[in-house]
């Protein structure tokens, strides 16, 4: 399990520079690959005790995966680019709030649940700036 803490809390940190940086492409890297990690270890948990929640879950980090595969598009600051952002992120932080009540209805370490309350919270955040115009608009 320590390697997984290890990836997830670089995960979060890479989210955190994105956030810092307001640089869309590290955001998305540390959901996406955070994403993977839920994945692997809910299949995990399913093969060892085949409880269907797990497979519900991996499927629910599956789709966060998939919202933020990263990609370097530029960012166009029109209407349809800011409303699929605002969706994705509004998407982003309810499965990780939903993730704080997996853990703590779970036997996993409570502190993991702090992972998924700063990856809820990071997406209102990035929500903001794209609402205020904060981030930069790429010129084609």
């Amino acid at each position: 399990m320590l390697p997984q803490i290890i990836v997830a809390s670089t995960c979060v940190l890479i989210t955190l520079y994105g956030v810092f940086k307001k640089n869309r492409v590290f955001f998305n890297i540390g959901y996406f690959v955070y994403g993977l990690i839920v994945i692997f270890s809910e299949i995990n948990f399913y093969i060892q005790d085949q409880e269907v929640v797990h497979i519900a879950t991996a499927s629910l980090w599956l789709i966060q995966s998939s919202l933020a595969l990263p990609n370097k598009l530029p960012y166009d600051g029109s209407k349809i680019a800011k409303s699929a952002g605002i969706k994705i992120y509004i998407c982003l932080s309810i499965i990780n709030l939903y993730g704080i009540f997996i853990v703590c209805a779970s036997n996993l370490p409570d502190f993991i649940s702090y992972f998924h309350a700063i990856l809820a919270i990071l997406p209102l955040i990035a929500i903001y700036l794209i609402l205020n115009n904060k981030i930069e608009i790429s010129k084609s």
